[in-house]
C-alpha cells in the first residue's frame, strides 16, 4: 500500500493531461444514469444494454420518439419535451442546449452524454431528415479455462449481431455458450425484428423484447435495483417495450409486441409464451403458458398517466395441474393482474405513484413517492410501499428490500448532495469536463414481512443503511469511500461493508486501488491495485489483488474489468490472489480485438479447510463496425 501512496501523492501534483480513458467515462456515466453506488450492483443484462447504447448512442434529432421512450434513458416527460423543441426550434445543436430543455439540465445531460449524440445535417432552426444509413455491428467471443482438473480445458463460445436501417429499422441476434454448457446448439439465444414509423409514432417488434411500464408494480422485466439506493432510483423510467439483445435472454418476452402513439396518447400490446422459448432452445419442457397483456397511457408535458393489465394462462389445462408455478399462478383460469400508475412534476417535487390488483389473489399492491430537487445540490426521495403476502409478484420490478415484491411493508428514504467548487476532470474537455469537489448519496431502506419468510416462522425485519462519497482531490485524483449495514432478524443478522477507492489518471494513463473490509460471521478482506494505459489505437490493463474469505457468508463481490459488452462480478472466496491482463487493440476504423487473460490462485489455507485448485482464463474477442 506504501507504493499506491506514493502514486497518489506524486500525481496529485501533477496538471491536466490529454485523453481521459474512454473506459472511465463509460463506468462513471453508467453510475450515474443508474443512480448506482457501484458496479456491483447491476446486472449483466443491464451493462450490456449500456455498453450497446455507448458503441452506437441514440441520436437526438433523428430518432423517433418511441424510439426514444424504448431506450430507457428519458422518462416520458423528457421525451415529450424534447419532441416538442426539436418541431418547434430545429435540432440539438450541442449539449449544452439539451441542458437547458425542462426536466434535463446539467447533472442529466452529463451523465447521458456518452449514450447520446447531437448530430445533425441540418441548419440551425431546422429539424433534420431521416436518413437510410445502414450499420452493422458484429461481436465474437471465446473463452478456455481450466476446472478442478488444470489439464483439462473448457471452452465457451458467444456471437453478437445488430443491423440497423437508419431509424426505421433494427434487427439482431445474440447466442451463448456457457463453459458448462452444451456448445451447439447454442445454450442461450436471443433475437429481435423491429420496425419504427416516421410519420405515424409506431413500433413493432417481433422475437424478444422487454415490457416496463408505470412503476413496475404489475410488469417490469428485466434488471431491477432493490430498495431506493439513490434519489435517481426512487422513480422509475418506464420504457414501454423494448428490443432485447442480450447474450442471457433471461428476463425476456418472446413473441410479439406493438406500440402506437396518437398525440399523447400511447397504446401498447403484446402477447408471448415461456414454452416458445423452451422449446426453442431445447429446455426441459415446461407447462404451455401464454403471456399477454395491454397498456394505455397518456403522457404530456407535466407527467404520465398509465393502465397496464397482463394475463397469464395455460393453453392446454391439464386437469391434474391445479395450481400454478410459484409466484405466477397460471391455473386453468388466467391470472390477471391490472395497475394504474402516474407521475407528475410540481414546482419542482417529482410525485408518483402505483396501485395494482391481483385477481389470482383477491389482493392489491400500492407504492407511492416523491423526489424533490433543491437546486443541483442536494436531492431528496422518499418512497412507501404496501404489497400483502396474498399479492403474486409475477413479472413486478418496483421498488423493494427484499426478493419479490409480495409479503412487505417498507419504507426508504435517500439523499444525494454536491459541494465545493467545480474542478476540472483530468483529460476531459467540452461539456461535463468537470465535476464538484465534493459528492455523496446516503440511503436507508426499512421493511417489515407479517407473515413467514426466508426460512423463519415468524415475522421479519430489515434495515439497510448506506453512506458513499467521493472527493475530487484534484484534476488527476479521486477518492471515494462506501460504507453499509444491515440488520435484519432472520439469517445472518449483521453485516457491515466498508471500502476505499482512489483514481489516479495522468495523460493516457490510470491508476486505480480499492481495500475492501466485510464483517458477517466473521471478517473477510480484498484489496487490489490497476494501473492501465488508453490512446485511440488501443488499452492495456493489469489487476493484481488478493482476499482473505474463509466463510462463503463474508464473500466479497468485486467488478472485473472486461472486453465492451461483458460484464462479470466474481464472489472472491478463500485466500488467494489473482492476476488479469485487459488490452484492445485497434485494428482499424472498423475492428477492434480484445484480450483478458487472468490467473487465480490459493497458496494459503484456513485452519481445516481443503485445497483449491488455481484457475486460468484467456478470453478473446472480436468488435466489427460497419
Amino acid at each position: 500500500m506504501c507504493g499506491i501512496a506514493a502514486i497518489a501523492v506524486i500525481l496529485i501534483f501533477l496538471s491536466h493531461g490529454p485523453a481521459r480513458p474512454a473506459d472511465g467515462d463509460f463506468t462513471d456515466a453508467v453510475l450515474k444514469i443508474t443512480g448506482s453506488t457501484s458496479l456491483e450492483e447491476l446486472s449483466e443484462e443491464e451493462m450490456e444494454r449500456y455498453s450497446g447504447l455507448y458503441a452506437s448512442p441514440v441520436r437526438l434529432n433523428y430518432a423517433t420518439r418511441s424510439r426514444l421512450l424504448s431506450c430507457g434513458l428519458f422518462s416520458a416527460y423528457q421525451v415529450a419535451v424534447l419532441a416538442d423543441y426539436r418541431e418547434r426550434s430545429g435540432d440539438i445543436l450541442s449539449f449544452e442546449e439539451l441542458s437547458a430543455l425542462d426536466g434535463f439540465g446539467h447533472g442529466f445531460v452529463s451523465a447521458i452524454e456518452p449514450f447520446v449524440s447531437v448530430a445533425s445535417r441540418a441548419s440551425p432552426g431546422v429539424s433534420s431528415a431521416e436518413t437510410g444509413r445502414v450499420r452493422n455491428d458484429l461481436t465474437l467471443k471465446s473463452g478456455l479455462k481450466n476446472n478442478s482438473d488444470p489439464f483439462l480445458l473448457q471452452g465457451t463460445y458467444s456471437m453478437k449481431y445488430k443491423v440497423s436501417a437508419g431509424e426505421r429499422l433494427e434487427s439482431g441476434i445474440s447466442l451463448k455458450s456457457a463453459y458448462q454448457g452444451r456448445h451447439f446448439p447454442p445454450e442461450t439465444y436471443s433475437f429481435f425484428f423491429a420496425w419504427y414509423g416516421r410519420q405515424w409514432p409506431v413500433k413493432v417488434i417481433a422475437g424478444d423484447y422487454s415490457l416496463r411500464f408505470g412503476q413496475g408494480l404489475a410488469l417490469w422485466s428485466g434488471f431491477s435495483l432493490s430498495g431506493a439506493t439513490s434519489p435517481e432510483t426512487a422513480a422509475r423510467r418506464p420504457s414501454g417495450i423494448s428490443p432485447y439483445n442480450s447474450y442471457s435472454g433471461e428476463g425476456a418476452f418472446r413473441g410479439v409486441a406493438a406500440d402506437a402513439a396518437f398525440r399523447h396518447i400511447t397504446f401498447s400490446a403484446f402477447i408471448s409464451s415461456p414454452w416458445l422459448r423452451s422449446a426453442m432452445e431445447g429446455e426441459e419442457e415446461v407447462l404451455p403458458r401464454i403471456v399477454y397483456g395491454a397498456n394505455a397511457g397518456w403522457y404530456g408535458m407535466p407527467g404520465q398517466v398509465s393502465l397496464t393489465c397482463i394475463a397469464e394462462s395455460v393453453l392446454f389445462p391439464d386437469s391434474a395441474y391445479s395450481a400454478g408455478e410459484e409466484g405466477h399462478g397460471c391455473g386453468p383460469c388466467p391470472d390477471v393482474k391490472c395497475s394504474a400508475d402516474a407521475r407528475f412534476s410540481v414546482a419542482g417535487t417529482d410525485l408518483f405513484s402505483e396501485i395494482a390488483y391481483d385477481f389470482a389473489g383477491k389482493s392489491v399492491a400500492a407504492l407511492a413517492g416523491a423526489r424533490v430537487d433543491f437546486g443541483e445540490s442536494v436531492q431528496m426521495a422518499v418512497v412507501a410501499r404496501y404489497y400483502p403476502p396474498d399479492y403474486r409478484p409475477g413479472y413486478s420490478g418496483a421498488a423493494r428490500g427484499g426478493s419479490k415484491c409480495c409479503n412487505e411493508h417498507g419504507v426508504s428514504f435517500s439523499m444525494s448532495h454536491s459541494s465545493g467548487g467545480w474542478v476540472e476532470i483530468n483529460g476531459r474537455t467540452g461539456f461535463g469536463s468537470s465535476e464538484r469537489r465534493f459528492n455523496g448519496i446516503f440511503s436507508t431502506d426499512a421493511f417489515y414481512s407479517p407473515e413467514p419468510r426466508y426460512g423463519t416462522d415468524t415475522s421479519s425485519f430489515q434495515l439497510k443503511l448506506q453512506l458513499a462519497e467521493s472527493i475530487r482531490i484534484s484534476p488527476a485524483v479521486a477518492l471515494s469511500m462506501r460504507m453499509s449495514g444491515r440488520f435484519r432478524t432472520y439469517g445472518q443478522p449483521l453485516r457491515s461493508d466498508v471500502r476505499a477507492d482512489i483514481e489516479c489518471s495522468f495523460m493516457r494513463w490510470s491508476a486505480n486501488a480499492r481495500v475492501n473490509v466485510l464483517h458477517c460471521e466473521d471478517f473477510s478482506f480484498l484489496s487490489y491495485v490497476e494501473a492501465g494505459y488508453e490512446d485511440d489505437c488501443g488499452s492495456v490493463w493489469l489487476r493484481t489483488g488478493c482476499f482473505f474469505a474463509d466463510r462463503w457468508n463474508d464473500r466479497i463481490y468485486a467488478y472485473e474489468r472486461d472486453a465492451p459488452g461483458n460484464f462479470s462480478v466474481p464472489a472472491y472466496y478463500g485466500r488467494g490472489y489473482w492476476l488479469a491482463l485487459t488490452s484492445g487493440l485497434r485494428l482499424s476504423r472498423s475492428f477492434r480485438l480484445y484480450l483478458r487473460a487472468s490467473f487465480q490462485d490459493y497458496p494459503w489455507l484456513a485452519a481445516g479447510a481443503e485445497p483449491k485448485p488455481c484457475r486460468a482464463e484467456l478470453k478473446l474477442q472480436l468488435t466489427v463496425r460497419l
